[in-house]
């Protein structure tokens, strides 16, 4: 059963009362009234890895893309050198996203500082830029005031990533989540967790939303990310999530039953319009500007 049959009409009358990020002066503010009031009819568009169609993945650059998009919020990923800096590097290793080669940890950060990043999505094919891998720190200082930031911590160091949102006075831009049944991730971001927004991942396979729900707290409440591998899964959670609003990750079809970013270029109403009916308030793509366009178009 496709998608586009969750509550159609519902999907339509949400997205046509969102108003264009790019429209707006204070994007930052109302992604964070979004976030914090359940009332908000405004359509959170996080982009994974930053933008990268037009920048390298996880660069400054692609930050400002996003910024210039309209995008709410940019997710990146933190690990660091041998040294002890921290780096916004998705993979363990550099071969994919720069001129490098071998694990992150494995080189100082003077070493790191040196490579290039590789446009869009990296692999050894694509060009050099003039990007250089951030540090957490320069990232934090060029999104200060711009947008939300997702943090997908890769080693285990959530509590010293926070130490730098902390000094940067950026809690209040920070988002983390955390698996409902990983009781160590979970204690990892205990210290801080009221201090940032928390949201925890539940899968479809863990059973029905609610439950879940109760047990895993998010911050603001009723938040939970999820992901699902069986299409009538979110067709029950529309009808029983109660006051429950989604994150959901349109990147990877194997997060949302095949309903995922290739297939929303064709048919956004089938994919990103269905998820908003069945209760979606926050949508992370790699496609950020046709999400921000069928957005607004909606809203026209």
């Amino acid at each position: 059963m496709s998608l586009r049959t969750v509550l159609p009409a519902t999907a339509a009358m949400l997205l046509s009362t969102v108003t264009p990020v790019n429209a707006r002066s204070d994007g930052l503010a109302v992604t964070r009234r979004a976030l914090a009031d359940p009332s908000s009819s405004h359509l959170i568009v996080v982009a994974h890895r930053g933008c990268w169609h037009p920048a390298p993945e996880n660069s400054l650059a692609g930050l400002s893309a996003c910024v210039a998009l309209g995008v709410d919020a940019v997710e990146l990923d933190v690990r660091h050198s041998r040294d002890g800096v921290a780096v916004i590097v998705h993979d363990e290793t550099l071969d994919r996203t720069t001129n490098g080669s071998g694990p992150v940890a494995d080189h100082d950060w003077a070493e790191l500082a040196a490579l290039r990043l590789r446009a869009g999505h990296g692999g050894k094919d694509a060009p050099l830029t003039d990007q250089r891998i951030p540090t957490l720190d320069q990232y934090l200082k060029a999104a200060k005031g711009r947008v939300m930031i997702v943090f997908d911590v890769k080693d285990g160091s959530q509590r010293e990533t926070f130490a730098h949102i902390e000094r940067a006075h950026m809690a209040n831009q920070a988002i983390f989540f955390y698996e409902c049944n990983d009781a160590k991730l979970a204690d990892a971001i205990a210290p801080f967790r009221h201090r940032v927004t928390t949201i925890p991942i539940m899968f479809g396979k863990d059973g029905p939303l609610s439950p879940a729900a109760r047990r895993c707290t998010s911050n603001p409440a009723g938040w939970a990310h999820v992901k699902w591998g069986d299409a009538g899964w979110l067709q029950q959670t529309a009808a029983a999530r109660g006051n429950v609003r989604l994150w959901t990750a349109t990147m990877f079809p194997a997060d949302n039953a095949g309903f995922d970013d290739a297939r929303a270029l064709t048919d956004p109403d089938a994919v990103w319009g269905a998820q908003r009916a069945a209760g979606a308030a926050m949508i992370m793509t790699n496609q950020p500007e046709p999400l921000v366009a069928y957005r607004a178009r909606a809203a026209q």
